[in-house]
C-alpha cells in the first residue's frame, strides 16, 4: 500500500508539468502569448453520474494553470484568463451565440452563417479572439 501511496497523484503532477512545459515552449517559440479558460468553480455546474463522481473530481485545472503561470513567468510570456462564458457555442465568424449551433457534443454548426467544426477547435478560436481584445496597448517609442 506505501508503494502504491500517492501514486495518481504523482502522475498527474508530472502530466501536468509535460503538458504547461510544451505549452510555455510553443509560446515562446512563437513570440506568441498563453490564453486560457478560467476554470474556477467548472465543477459547481455539473451533474455527474454516482459511479462517475471519481473521475469528475480528479480533474486538475487549478494544478495545470499554476504550473503554466509560473513556467510562464519565468520565460516572459503573458498570460491571459478569460472568461468561459458561452467559448463553445459563440460563432467566431458572427458571433451568434446559442445552444442550437450545439446539437452534438463534439461539433459545432452556427445556425446563423453555417460555420461548421469540431467543438473545441471552434471554442479555442473564440477563446483566441477573447485574449486578443484584452491585450493591453502599449505604446510605441517614435522618433
Amino acid at each position: 500500500m506505501k508503494k502504491l501511496s500517492g501514486k495518481e497523484s504523482r502522475f498527474v503532477r508530472n502530466t501536468s508539468h509535460v503538458i504547461s512545459s510544451e505549452i510555455v515552449h510553443e509560446a515562446k517559440g512563437n513570440s506568441s502569448t498563453t490564453a486560457m479558460e478560467n476554470l474556477e468553480g467548472i465543477r459547481m455546474g455539473t451533474t455527474v453520474m454516482k459511479g462517475k463522481m471519481y473521475i469528475h473530481n480528479s480533474w486538475s485545472f487549478h494544478q495545470l494553470r499554476s504550473f503554466i503561470e509560473y513556467r510562464a513567468r519565468e520565460a516572459g510570456i503573458p498570460v491571459i484568463v478569460i472568461d468561459p462564458h458561452n467559448t463553445s457555442r459563440e460563432c467566431p465568424n458572427c458571433h451568434a451565440i446559442t445552444r442550437k449551433n450545439r446539437s452534438e457534443r463534439s461539433r459545432f454548426r452556427c445556425i446563423s452563417c453555417g460555420l461548421n467544426g469540431e467543438a473545441d477547435l471552434i471554442a479555442s478560436l473564440n477563446i483566441r479572439n477573447r485574449a486578443a481584445v484584452k491585450q493591453p496597448i502599449v505604446a510605441g517609442c517614435y522618433f
